[in-house]
């Protein structure tokens, strides 16, 4: 297991105040975010995107469903997607500290209820990861599913501007 997904299984341990060994920078501070690898829709290689521990701190005291999420879906989505769009045509996507850059679509193999325990996927649901110009995924969630490519979310052409990539070829 990584560094970055040993730090986010400590989230599923239930703690909310969570600890990480070897956070510490030069100058004895706190990093405030891990880095995923995610699929560079421009490049076709790997790009890194940053989680921040406030954010994966928030979810984490929601549910322990919405840690595993965090832990397990995000990562999976952001390195397998079957699509990436660029540009966000809704307001209620955008990051409120800078502008919503990318959305990274997807089905993982697996969802969590709320107490954390594993189902089969949600039906008809993708599982979106918002990440802004500075590569930061600043939202994620399950969206109903379009009926004509279930790949993608409902109305994906009214609030999604121009398509990046698509599965393993890039659009």
């Amino acid at each position: 297991m990584g560094v970055a997904a040993s730090k986010l299984a400590a989230l599923i341990q239930g703690a909310t105040e969570v600890f990480f060994a070897g956070m510490a920078e030069e100058g004895g501070t706190r990093r405030s975010a891990i880095l995923l690898d995610a699929v560079d829709p421009e490049s076709g290689g790997l790009c890194k995107i940053q989680v921040s521990y406030d954010r994966m701190n928030t979810v984490a005291r929601r549910s322990m469903g919405q840690a595993k999420e965090c832990a397990y879906i995000l990562p999976a989505i952001l390195q397998r997607p079957t699509a990436i769009f660029q540009g966000l045509k809704s307001e209620g996507d955008e990051d409120r500290r800078g502008v919503g850059w990318r959305c990274y679509c997807g089905i993982p193999q697996v969802a969590y209820r709320t107490d954390g325990s594993e189902r089969s996927v949600w039906p008809d649901q993708v599982f979106l990861v918002f990440v802004n110009e500075e590569n930061i995924a600043y939202n994620w969630r399950w969206e109903r599913a379009d009926q004509d490519d279930p790949r993608l979310p409902v109305d994906y052409l009214e609030s999604l501007s121009r398509g990046l990539y698509d599965g393993n070829v890039q659009l």
